[in-house]
């Protein structure tokens, strides 16, 4: 059974005559008809009753009309579907992102990515920076959320924002009372730290802002800025987390700007530059446009 066949048979049923059926196709009629005729001959039933000035759709012919229609309608589609999937229109991004990233701009982000291209399927996948990294290098993720830019023979990288780097401080605490904190202030100031992912990340950026100043660490190797954010809140110390977390944290939990540092961290998005998928450009278009 060949498309051409169901076109033919299409057109006889709706132009309800085999010479019209072969203007409208641009072809002769002996061939459109002996083409209907071997469409027949496979499915072993009359397609049009032919004992009338017009040919009229048979029971068979009927059943058939519709599926052929919706055949014909499928291939029709075919290059077009080729052709968002090409400009990653549709399909599907894999997003792995470490949690903290979901405090800035992403959910705009991702808003915009649902209005805009509705064909475009988005899961996201939590994880630490050398899980994600791991699985991006699998081909299990097409993007990553890092803060920190990752080298790599096979990587592209870019850095979507940077966020200022504020002082998350326990409620009542003196802090709270002023409207930003000196670097100097923090010596022997109780403090709840990130884990160390390598690179220059949170840990590493938290460490060249303290550059001199002695504190005292309650609370180390945390991964989620939301669980510092927490522990913040229940007074076992400040911590230094980027601006955002403000939106995400306990309500009690005060954030103050460094009266004498302007350091900021990098949101980065990597992906494997070896792999052909448009859907990461689409999503990094996007980042620029929610901007």
């Amino acid at each position: 059974m060949t498309l051409r066949r169901l076109e033919y048979f299409v057109a006889v049923a709706e132009q309800r005559s085999f010479s019209a059926a072969a203007r409208t196709l641009h072809t002769a009629q002996p061939p459109l008809s002996t083409q209907v005729r071997a469409l027949e001959r496979e499915l072993g039933a009359e397609l049009f009753d032919r004992t009338g000035r017009t040919p009229e759709l048979s029971p068979a012919g009927r059943a058939l009309l519709p599926e052929a229609r919706r055949i014909l309608a499928a291939y029709d589609r075919l290059a077009t579907t080729a052709q968002r999937a090409r400009d990653g229109s549709v399909g599907r991004l894999r997003l792995g992102l470490v949690p903290s990233a979901t405090a800035g701009r992403l959910p705009a982000v991702l808003r915009r990515l649902r209005v805009d291209l509705p064909g475009l399927e988005v899961s996201l996948v939590e994880g630490r920076p050398p899980e994600l990294l791991r699985r991006l290098d699998l081909d299990d993720l097409d993007v990553v959320l890092l803060y920190t830019v990752v080298d790599g023979p096979a990587l592209a990288s870019r850095v979507l924002a940077t966020e200022p780097l504020v002082l998350a401080v326990p409620p009542g605490h003196r802090f709270a009372a002023q409207p930003a904190v000196a670097v100097a202030d923090l010596e022997r100031e109780p403090l709840v730290l990130p884990a160390r992912h390598g690179d220059d990340g949170l840990r590493e950026r938290t460490s060249a802002l303290l550059a001199g100043v002695h504190v005292r660490v309650v609370q180390d190797d945390l991964w989620m800025v939301q669980t510092m954010v927490a522990l913040v809140a229940a007074g076992l110390g400040c911590a230094v987390v980027p601006a955002s977390s403000a939106h995400v944290g306990p309500a009690e939990v005060e954030h103050r700007p460094f009266a004498d540092a302007r350091t900021g961290l990098d949101l980065v998005a990597s992906w494997r530059e070896d792999r052909d998928h448009p859907p990461v450009a689409r999503f990094l278009a996007a980042w620029g446009a929610a901007g």
